[in-house]
């Protein structure tokens, strides 16, 4: 007979508390789920949530960290931006993440913003990735065409392809191009350290089309 997978009740809660064990253990969730080259340094992550410029989200079964995020308002902006989401590895497939960003999605809504989302583009040797994008279509998000998103390497020297995505859906259907210009030049300076004349973030200025669907 095989056993019921019990699923979590999990609440959600912010924490600046860069010291706790749930920060430590959140911190680790993250470091599990995201290689080096996507990710920001540890040290890094602490200083910016300790400042205020991250916020820290955990979830919890019982006393137990299972599930973290980090997000990002862009300044001046009514996006916030997805840093980071992931679960333990022992607690994915329960929904966690979804309930999570439905609450958020919902709390957002309520202040006349949406979520930003930066997801992997996905190719036939990463099945993950592919799922990780049906997930975010699931909650509504409408990904930005024909617009390339390099994230510029946070670890080592490989760059990686992206795609962006706002939730659930934005108030037009399309976006003007110097909008998304705009948008790619402040997650490059703002969420990377990176300077505005970066060649990759130039190469991704090029391509912006006059007008960006949401599809």
């Amino acid at each position: 007979m095989t056993a019921k997978v019990r699923v979590p009740v999990t609440q959600f809660t912010q924490t600046d508390d860069i010291r706790s064990d749930d920060c430590a253990r959140a911190l680790d969730i993250y470091e599990a789920a995201f290689p080096a080259r996507e990710r920001v340094g540890r040290d890094k992550v602490l200083d910016r949530i300790a400042r205020g410029v991250y916020e820290l989200w955990l979830g919890k079964d019982g006393d137990r960290v299972v599930f973290m995020t980090i997000l990002y308002t862009l300044k001046d902006s009514d996006l916030v931006l997805l840093g980071y989401i992931a679960t333990d590895a022992a607690y994915r497939n329960r929904g966690i993440g979804s309930a999570f960003l439905k609450d958020v999605l919902k709390h957002l809504r309520s202040r006349d913003r949406y979520l930003l989302i930066e997801a992997e583009r996905p190719n036939d040797e990463d099945t993950f990735s592919t799922r990780r994008l049906e997930f975010y279509r699931r909650l509504g998000a409408k990904f930005l065409e024909n617009v390339r998103y390099i994230l510029p390497p946070l670890a080592g020297d490989t760059p990686t392809e992206m795609l962006l995505a706002i939730a659930p859906g934005y108030r037009t259907e399309t976006l003007p191009q110097d909008r998304v210009r705009h948008l790619l030049t402040q997650l490059y300076i703002e969420a990377y350290d990176r300077s505005a004349d970066d060649p990759l973030l130039q190469l991704c200025l090029a391509s912006v089309p006059d007008i960006v669907r949401l599809v």
